[in-house]
Parts: structure tokens; C-alpha cells; sequence
């Protein structure tokens, strides 16, 4: 019997791996309507701000590609494609790209959030699950800056290594890639312990740390296959956009068209983050398996809540209380 996912206790179980897989895919075919309805309020809208941006960047690419198809010597100079279109796509794509996955994360983990409780309750709507995404968006600017100046520190150390060390940057890069393997996998797990909890941005930190220790290959596996289905789910919305290239290269008059190469951009992008959730939902699952098995929170719930329920009440065809039978 497949779960609903209404209520707490449907969430902190533990799950194999196969388990996660296939919850997360439950989930989406228990909630795809009101899931869905909260992606177009609140992803849609600047996923399209991406799209536009890349829309810019690709139609100046594919153009040259076009030109130079019939012209060798059309580039002559490697600048002329960073044009004013490119530079204003290009921050179009960084603005539109931070601002949809910060909406689409939120959305997703605020959703997924209101569902824990003791009773089984309707899917959240989009001004419930708006509502939460506002109490949180300021815990999740901070956990930017965090990992921002993490990345601005490392850049730096990694830079001054290189230049002590020149000749032997190579054995540096050795160390440092499965250093970063090793810290990257549990913090994958950094945003579903910030965004269903109730800690800080530094307490989610370490506690992503306790989660995954001892299940950092499980943890590995399941980004790996859940992004795996979400690259090839996202494959399909990638198809048009080939065909605008192609359109440009062989002069085919509507392909052709910069507004039609803005629209598959738009279509592309708006597709994957519709299909983020599959990867961002597999981490809730893992999350919650860990903590159920580390520290056993559905258990305790459910032992807690023996004895609060209403009575059952029997009913009997053959004995009533108005009914003295026969004498």
C-alpha cells in the first residue's frame, strides 16, 4: 500500500536505498497537482529570468555558429561575441539561476514541512506554504553568505598554495579532490537539515556532519542515481533548444528566429527546476531515514501517542444497546 504522505509519521521511517527511490516518486504521484501548483506560483516566475538570460547568451552563440558556417572568417577577433547581449545574459543567468534555486528549494522543504504533524491533513496550499517560505528566507540568505565566504577562503588558501608549491600543484590537486568528495556528499543533506528544522545556519552545519557519518557511500548513491533520473528527465526539455542550433547553422527560417531560440532557453530551464524536486526530495527521504535511525524520533512519536486516540468503538448487527433480545 502506498503512502500518502499526510501526516509525520509517513516521512521518519527507515528506508533502503530502493525505498528512497521509490518514496520520492510516491510522494510526487500523491501531491504532483498541489506540489505542482506551488512550483508555477513561485519557480516559474524567475526560472523564466534565467531562461531569458540564457536565451540571450545562446542566441549570440549559436548566431556566430550560424555566420561561421557560411563564413570561416566571420570571427576573426575571439571578443566579438562578448557583446552587450552576452554580458546582460550572463547576469540575467547568474541572478535567474541563485534566485530559482533558492524558490525552488524552499518551496519543496516548506511543502514538505507543513506535512509533519500528528494528523493527517490536506495538501498545503501556495499561501500556507508562502506563508513558512517568508519565516525562512532570512536563515537561507545567511547560509549563502556562509557557504560564499567558505568558497572566497578556500579560493584564496588553494591560490597561495599553488603558488608556493608551483611544480607540485599537481599532488595538491590530488589531496583536495577527495578532500572536497569527502565534505561535499553530507553537505547535500546541509539544506533539508535547515529547512525542516528548527536550528541555525552553523547548527545545520555540524549536524549534517553527525547525519551522514557512518552513511557517507548511501548518501553518495542516492544523489548520484536521484540526479541521474533528474538529468535524463531534463534531457527532454533540453531537445529544442538543439534544434534551434541547428535551425541557426542550416538557415532554416523559423528555427532560426531569436524569439523561438528565447523560448526553448525558457523551456529548458523552467523544465529543470520543475524537475528538481526529484533530487531535492530523494535528500528529504535520506534525511529523515537518518534520523530515524540514529535517533528514533518517529519511534518515540509513535510510542507517545499510544493511548491519545479516541477510543474504538465495536459495533455489533447482532447485539445493540436498545436491543433486550428474547426472553
Amino acid at each position: 500500500m502506498q503512502a500518502k504522505f499526510t501526516r509525520e509519521a509517513d516521512f521518519r521511517q527507515e528506508r533502503d536505498f530502493g525505498a528512497k527511490i521509490g518514496a520520492t516518486f510516491e510522494f510526487l504521484g500523491a501531491h504532483w497537482r498541489p506540489l505542482g501548483k506551488c512550483l508555477l506560483y513561485f519557480v516559474l516566475p524567475v526560472s523564466l529570468v534565467m531562461g531569458i538570460g540564457l536565451g540571450l547568451v545562446m542566441n549570440n552563440m549559436f548566431n556566430l555558429m550560424g555566420k561561421m558556417q557560411s563564413n570561416p572568417q566571420a570571427m576573426r577577433d575571439p571578443s566579438d561575441m562578448f557583446g552587450a547581449s552576452y554580458f546582460s545574459g550572463m547576469g540575467l543567468v547568474m541572478i535567474g539561476s541563485m534566485l530559482s534555486f533558492v524558490a525552488v528549494m524552499s518551496t519543496v522543504y516548506s511543502y514538505v514541512r507543513l506535512l509533519l504533524t500528528t494528523e493527517p491533513q490536506a495538501p498545503p496550499t501556495p499561501a500556507q506554504v508562502w506563508h513558512l517560505m517568508k519565516q525562512r528566507i532570512g536563515r537561507i540568505l545567511l547560509s549563502f553568505a556562509l557557504f560564499m565566504g567558505l568558497y572566497l577562503a578556500f579560493v584564496g588558501v588553494f591560490v597561495g598554495l599553488i603558488a608556493v608549491l608551483q611544480k607540485m600543484s599537481f599532488v595538491l590537486m590530488l589531496v583536495l579532490f577527495p578532500a572536497l568528495m569527502y565534505v561535499g556528499v553530507p553537505l547535500m543533506l546541509y539544506f533539508p537539515v535547515l529547512l525542516l528544522e528548527e536550528g541555525g545556519v552553523l547548527a545545520a552545519l555540524r549536524r549534517c556532519f553527525v547525519l551522514a557519518r557512518g552513511k557517507w557511500w548511501s548518501t553518495l548513491g542516492l544523489v548520484v542515481v536521484a540526479g541521474m533520473i533528474q538529468g535524463m528527465l531534463t534531457i527532454l526539455f533540453a531537445l529544442p533548444q538543439y534544434a534551434v542550433m541547428f535551425g541557426k547553422m542550416l538557415k532554416v527560417p523559423v528555427l532560426g528566429s531569436d524569439v523561438v531560440g528565447m523560448a526553448a532557453q525558457c523551456l529548458y530551464v523552467a523544465g529543470a527546476m520543475l524537475t528538481y524536486p526529484v533530487l531535492l526530495l530523494a535528500l528529504a527521504f535520506q534525511y529523515f531515514n537518518l534520523v530515524e535511525r540514529k535517533e528514533g524520533v518517529g519511534l518515540r512519536n509513535l510510542v507517545d501517542s499510544l493511548g491519545t486516540g479516541p477510543a474504538p468503538v465495536a459495533y455489533s448487527h447482532a447485539h445493540r444497546p436498545d436491543d433486550e433480545g428474547e426472553y
